[in-house]
């Protein structure tokens, strides 16, 4: 397929800055590719003068591929990869000047919760007052607006935020004991390292002519600052994003990256690529009509030459078991063309009924973004030991495999030995290896902790070994793993024994590839010979000279691709049906896609709805638009009259985005089992002075999303016109009651009489809920 005239235009742009507002489905990836070969091709740059930050490893790999067939081997030279792998091989190169070793650990936000609850407890305080994901949380937002804790400050009286200045530098001070970095920290380590060695910035800014960026939208203030840096000699930025698609920003995206790109950087070309290839003209009509309704966004309208396709189905469900049989039904009917069939949800809590349902109709399926292989329990334990033999000084995984499978060093021992190694300020192997702990044992602990001692060391005289699958089968066979998980009480042994088989796999391939790569020539790619090398060679100023990354070993390569993963790298799809939040939905696409829970409280979520934050409602609308646009023949809408959740039964308005749906281009249907009266109302119909309930759910961002304590605009009242205070049910207006799970709460509203009578409750701890009175199980106090 060619390219079209505003792709083309894309490509073909010279220097300067460049804005590339891809809508859905506009093929995107294409012009990035198209670009970065006529960059090559042209001699405008040598491939290692070229930085492309992808969303996600899997794009990466799929760019060098689909460079490499245009413009040969020279685009393995390319710098390719995600924010945080470009971010840490930079400070593999250079992090000694932070103080940071080559082979530093990466802590994911498991190892953050552990490490921060640490240094709660030697500081005395109550986990319940300052809650660790509250901390990690305030951390996270820290790093993703590029400040360390130099630059944080107090805040009056606020004594969480006063405490939380000084853990985080605690935090990042422990970080640096242990020869760790979190994820944050492979992005503001590079803006400080850049700030803090200017002419090192230099050579970069000399060496990257071209930037290019994908998913632009989604990028945080550091990531801004970072490709600002890169970029800032040359001034040859090309982002490439849609606004539209912004559905990040609980991650720290700021959509005025891409809002006000051109502002940011003076005389930038904007190119709209706003014809879509991907879906039928009905589902491209009907998105542009919800997302049409959003304020903060750039002038553009989807379009495309496919047929208008099938219309898109709103059917409504009478409950949560109802919306799934029905669903289930419909997949039935797809026949094998259910393998290319999808479900997506708000939140992870909904899939529960699906699952019921398509178990029971023995169909199989495949669940994306629940708990990752790499996130069981026996995957972290070997992982940990793995970590360990790379970095000694790690002491999280330090202490989670010191006693697993158990050898009497348990917490006593440990809370002496890391009390000895902290009186010498080193790490705990240290103490251990030097011999500092053991006053601080008894016999017995002495000579246990010397046995583990032993096999340790002869695991970190192996860990340069190039194979993987045997360090960690070594590792398996002294501690006697497999015998300790089939020992586990109930009934998953034998599971967890498959996965540990599933982990050497993943050893064994890795094993492969590096071979493979060990045995090619040593030439770089794209050049064709010795003579073509020198004259690239003195083609560039000394501090363009090809850089040469640090010799990593196998494991340290090993481990940071197993923490730099996402979870749609994994992702490949297959033969049966495909469950997901609709967050973990971006970047694939499906011929049937099926929406569920579109109701009020749900999609848009009960957060945004509970004081019609406009910011949340049209972030909200864009992940509305994100499912929308993932599909390419049919696409079905389903909301529930009613629903269960935390045991009480909720009366729900369809969505919003539903009532947003042009009507020539929707077919309706209803479910048997509701009656003419106990149809939903839509949400448009009466809704400032009507009634709606607000699904309190967990939401699907786990397990590396942000936690922010309460705040007063979160447990405002919501905007809704209080009648005058009267009896109702036995409720009236500001009367005090108690629930079971939410607390004590004030009542803010009423509607409706006898036991029936729906009310608004404002509760202290959980904030503003909706609900059925005979249901909510609600005391008066």
């Amino acid at each position: 397929m060619s390219l079209n005239e505003r792709q083309q235009e894309a490509v073909e742009h010279g220097d300067g800055p460049l804005l590339v507002l891809a809508g859905a489905g506009s093929g995107k990836t294409r012009v990035l590719v198209h670009r970065i070969a006529r960059l090559i091709e042209q001699r405008r740059a040598y491939p290692h003068e070229i930085l492309a930050v992808t969303f996600t490893n899997k794009a990466a790999r799929e760019l060098v591929d689909r460079c490499a067939s245009r413009a040969g081997g020279a685009a393995a030279d390319l710098w390719t990869g995600t924010f945080h792998g470009i971010g840490a091989r930079l400070l593999r190169r250079h992090g000694n000047e932070l103080g940071y070793p080559t082979e530093f650990s990466i802590f994911d936000s498991d190892d953050q919760i552990r490490l921060i609850k640490q240094l709660l407890d030697e500081a005395n305080i109550d986990p319940t007052v300052i809650p660790p994901e509250a901390v990690r949380a305030f951390i996270e937002r820290q790093k993703n607006e590029a400040r360390p804790p130099a630059d944080v400050s107090s805040s009056g009286d606020d004594e969480f935020g006063n405490r939380a200045v000084d853990l985080y530098a605690a935090y990042q001070q422990r970080l640096k004991t242990l020869g760790a970095l979190d994820f944050g920290d492979l992005i503001l380590g590079v803006i400080v390292l850049f700030r803090e060695n200017p002419e090192l910035l230099q050579r970069y800014q000399r060496r990257f002519r071209y930037v290019l960026v994908d998913e632009y939208q989604d990028t945080n203030h550091a990531q801004y600052l970072m490709v600002s840096m890169l970029a800032g000699l040359h001034r040859n930025l090309c982002v490439v994003g849609d606004d539209d698609q912004s559905i990040y920003a609980w991650r720290g995206a700021d959509i005025r990256n891409i809002l006000e790109f051109e502002r940011d950087f003076s005389g930038a070309h904007v190119v709209r690529l706003d014809r879509n290839y991907r879906s039928t003209a009905n589902i491209i009509e009907a998105a542009h009509a919800v997302i049409s309704n959003n304020g903060a966004r750039m002038d553009k309208r989807m379009w495309t030459e496919n047929a208008d396709g099938t219309p898109i189905t709103v059917f409504t469900a009478a409950d949560e078991r109802d919306e799934a049989a029905w669903v289930v039904e419909k997949l039935r009917g797809l026949g094998d063309a259910r393998g290319d069939a999808a479900i997506f949800y708000r939140t992870n809590a909904q899939s529960r009924a699906l699952e019921e349902a398509l178990v029971s109709a023995r169909m199989p399926y495949v669940i994306v973004g629940t708990t990752r292989f790499y996130e069981r329990r026996e995957i972290k334990d070997l992982i940990a030991y793995l970590r360990f033999v790379q970095n000694p000084d790690d002491d999280l995984s330090l202490a989670r495999i010191i006693n697993v499978p158990a050898r009497g060093i348990g917490k006593v021992s440990w809370e002496r030995l890391r009390a000895a190694a902290a009186g010498q300020g080193i790490p705990v192997w240290r103490a251990i290896r030097d011999g500092v702990a053991d006053s601080a044992l008894g016999p017995a602990a002495r000579t246990k902790l010397a046995r583990f001692a032993h096999i340790a060391e002869a695991w970190i005289a192996d860990r340069d070994t190039p194979e993987m699958s045997g360090l960690l089968t070594a590792i398996i066979d002294d501690t006697d793993y497999l015998t300790f998980l089939e020992n586990l009480p109930g009934e998953d042994g034998r599971a967890r024994v498959e996965n540990v088989g599933e982990l050497l796999n993943v050893t064994r391939n890795f094993d492969r590839l590096h071979a493979e790569e060990e045995d090619e020539e040593t030439t770089p790619a794209g050049v064709d010979s010795v003579d073509e090398l020198a004259e690239r060679l003195n083609d560039a100023s000394n501090d363009d000279v090809l850089d040469i990354d640090p010799e990593l070993g196998p494991l340290a390569r090993f481990l940071e691709q197993l923490t730099l993963a996402a979870e749609v790298d994994s992702y490949e799809g297959g033969s049966a049906v495909t469950l997901m939040t609709v967050h973990n939905s971006k970047g694939l696409e499906f011929s049937h896609v099926f929406l569920i829970g579109m109701e009020e409280g749900i999609f848009p979520h009960a957060r945004a709805t509970a004081d019609e934050d406009s910011a949340g409602i049209e972030e909200e609308r864009r992940l509305c638009y994100v499912g929308m646009t993932r599909a390419r023949q049919e696409l079905t809408l389903v909301h529930a009259v009613k629903r269960q959740v935390f045991g009480n039964l909720q009366y729900n308005f369809a969505s919003r985005f539903i009532d947003e749906l042009p009507g020539e281009r929707i077919v309706t249907a209803s479910s048997p089992q509701l009656t003419g009266e106990s149809r939903p109302v839509r949400f448009g119909i009466g809704y400032e002075d009507g009634f709606h309930d607000d699904i309190s759910f967990d939401d699907d961002r786990e397990p590396e999303r942000p936690f922010d304590p309460p705040s007063p605009k979160a447990a405002g009242t919501p905007r809704v016109s209080e009648p005058p205070a009267q009896p109702s049910g036995g409720y009236r207006v500001g009367m005090r009651v108690v629930h079971p799970m939410f607390g004590p709460g004030t009542v803010r509203k009423c509607d409706g009489s006898g036991e029936d009578v729906k009310l608004v409750v404002q509760f202290q701890r959980a904030g503003v809920k909706k609900l059925v009175a005979r249901f909510a199980r609600l005391e008066i106090i």
